[in-house]
Parts: structure tokens; C-alpha cells; sequence
């Protein structure tokens, strides 16, 4: 009886395991799991327990700066920086807030009574792809009664029904759900921090997707950092490329302010071994190449020439995202200047 009892225990935690791991929303909704993230990005590449640090979150409960009588309408479209994690509408003065990630695109209705305003945000060593061609992830819609498109064809109504079902039956990151379900919890945490510690002693060896800096004191996402990849900060960029990038970002401010949108900014956040660590090879100052280029239209968000100034101060021990501190210094300048400006513009 206890044997049998015991198989049905075991098949229905092994059939939940797998429900969760198989469907996302399972994953993230539950809550029974510890999130993977919650130590930062970059101890959970290298498991270095220096670095270990529990990620805090920065919004104020019950604070919220979003206000109807704005007369601002904020868009964003941008990364992981300025996901609703980190950012969300509560955190500026404007009527209204909508953020797209790049990967994404959305079809947008613009109030022609407000001020729209779009930032391009991009961490730097994203930024490359981005200013690398015109932006298109907004198209902006006349105002119709029915929001419905029906007159989409058969054939497209297919090709969009079976894109919502197979991103359900096949969800992306199934294995790496499992794994970090059943390996995520302190004790197992507590046995991999002992195998890094171990290499690094031992081999002075550490994870290939991360980098120390000279000093062994700041932790640095592999991409940003090996001079070698082409998304890091020491790999060489000619002016040719800064001189396209600079074309793309004015050809896209033009074409969305054509669109009705009535300012674009280009916020690029510094890659955090820009600020900490540009010893560790030949910096490509990248974002002061484009920053102030002589021929670049778009205004700025300039939050590299306030974080190089104190580098400790603004990014994270144990993940390549800024810490509240430094995320307050890029929402005071939208806050506090763009859309103060705006607001009294009409």
C-alpha cells in the first residue's frame, strides 16, 4: 500500500516538474520556485559567491509618479534595462507609458492633444545592432472605431493562429527551467559556489561567460568584455560604422517625427566594464563617438559621462544591470528634464 502510495507521490511531482518546465506560466506564476535571477545575472553565470548578492527592487510601494493631467505620452523602446521589472509606468510623469523591446514590434495610436515622446534605449554593447539599420518596431494607426482587423486574410489568420499555438506547444528555455527547478535552491547553490571557488583557487579558471577584472574585485559579462566578441567594448569600431550608426538614428528620429511623434531621444547605457574596468583593454568609446558626432540630430540621454565620474556607484556587484542609484540618475533626466520641457512646450 505505502509503496504504491509512494509511486503516484513520485509520478505526480515528476509530472508537475515537468508542467512547469514545459509551460512558462506555470514557471513564473506558481511562485513555488526560487527565481534563478535573484542573485543577479552574472552570479548565476559564474556562481562566485564574492559576488553573490540578492538583487533589490527599486520601486517605492504606493509611490507612483504617472499622472492624466501629463501632457506627455512616453514611449520606450528598448531593452532589458528598462523592462517592467525595473521600469514601469509608475515611474514617470506622464499620461500615458508603453515600452516595446526591440525584439518585438506594435502597432501604436498617437493623442495628437499630448506631447509623444519615443526614447531609443539600448545597453552598449547592444547598441551596434541597433543604430546598424533604421528602427521599425513602431507603426503608428489612425484612430478607427473597430480595432479588429477583419479583413486579415484566410491565410494570414492561419499563419497567426498557428505562430500562438506553437509558441504554447513549443515552449523555448524548457531545459533550462528543469535544470534551475531542481538546482536552484540554497543547498545546491551552496555546492556550486564551492566548485567555482574551487577552479578559481585551484586553476584560476572561471566560467568562459564571464570576466574578472585585473583585481578579481568586479565580475563582467563575457560579451561586453573579451576584446575578441564582436559586442564588446574593446572591439575596435571604425569611424566609417560610427558614421552609419549615426545616419541610422538620425534617419529613424525623422521617420517616427514624420510619423507624429513630436521629439526622439537616444539613450545608450553604458556597458558596465566601460565604467569599471576600461583597462582592461583598448576602450572603443563608443558612446562618446556617437554621442558627439558632429552630424548626429537625435538629442541624448547621457548617463556615461555621470557614471564614469564615480564608477563603484551605479551598477550591480553581481549582475550587469545598474542598481537603483544608477537607475535614478536615467529616470531624473527623463523625469526632470525631458518631460518637464515638454510639458511646457503645449
Amino acid at each position: 500500500m505505502l509503496k504504491s502510495a509512494l509511486k503516484y507521490i513520485v509520478l505526480l511531482v515528476a509530472i508537475f516538474l515537468w508542467l512547469q518546465a514545459y509551460f512558462p506560466v506555470i514557471y513564473f506564476n506558481t511562485k513555488l520556485f526560487p527565481d534563478d535571477y535573484r542573485f543577479g545575472d552574472l552570479y548565476r553565470l559564474s556562481y562566485l559567491p564574492q559576488f553573490k548578492e540578492r538583487t533589490t527592487n527599486c520601486h517605492e510601494e504606493g509611490k507612483s509618479l504617472a499622472n492624466d493631467t501629463s501632457k506627455v505620452n512616453l514611449y520606450i523602446i528598448g531593452d532589458s534595462f528598462a523592462e517592467e521589472a525595473r521600469v514601469n509606468k509608475t515611474d514617470f510623469n506622464a499620461s500615458k507609458y508603453l515600452y516595446t523591446h526591440w525584439a518585438n514590434e506594435a502597432n501604436i495610436q498617437l493623442d495628437s492633444t499630448k506631447r509623444n515622446i519615443l526614447i531609443l534605449e539600448s545597453v552598449e554593447r547592444a547598441a551596434k545592432e541597433h543604430l546598424s539599420e533604421d528602427v521599425d518596431n513602431f507603426s503608428i494607426e489612425k484612430p478607427v472605431i473597430n480595432t479588429e482587423n477583419t479583413n486579415l486574410s484566410f491565410r494570414k489568420k492561419i499563419v497567426r493562429g498557428w505562430e500562438k499555438m506553437s509558441s504554447v506547444l513549443f515552449p523555448p528555455g524548457t531545459e533550462e527551467r528543469l535544470e534551475h527547478t531542481l538546482f536552484n535552491y540554497d543547498i545546491f547553490l551552496w555546492f556550486r559556489e564551492l566548485k567555482a571557488k574551487m577552479n578559481l583557487i585551484l586553476f584560476d579558471r572561471i566560467e568562459t561567460k564571464v570576466i574578472l577584472s585585473k583585481d578579481k574585485q568586479h565580475l563582467y559579462y563575457m560579451e561586453e568584455a573579451d576584446s575578441t566578441h564582436g559586442r564588446s567594448a574593446f572591439f575596435p569600431v571604425t569611424d566609417a560604422l560610427i558614421d552609419t550608426f549615426v545616419t541610422h538614428a538620425n534617419r529613424s528620429r525623422a521617420k517616427y517625427l514624420k510619423a507624429g511623434f513630436d521629439e526622439v531621444y537616444l539613450s545608450i547605457i553604458p556597458n558596465k566594464v566601460s565604467v569599471q574596468s576600461p583597462d582592461l583593454g583598448k576602450y572603443n568609446h563608443l558612446i562618446e563617438r556617437i554621442q558627439n558626432h558632429s552630424a548626429l540630430e537625435v538629442p541624448v540621454i547621457d548617463t556615461y559621462t555621470i557614471f564614469k565620474k564615480s564608477p563603484e556607484k551605479y551598477y550591480l556587484k553581481s549582475d550587469t544591470h545598474w542598481n537603483c542609484t544608477g537607475r535614478n540618475v536615467w529616470l531624473d533626466i527623463i523625469n526632470q528634464q525631458i518631460i518637464v520641457e515638454n510639458n511646457l512646450k503645449k
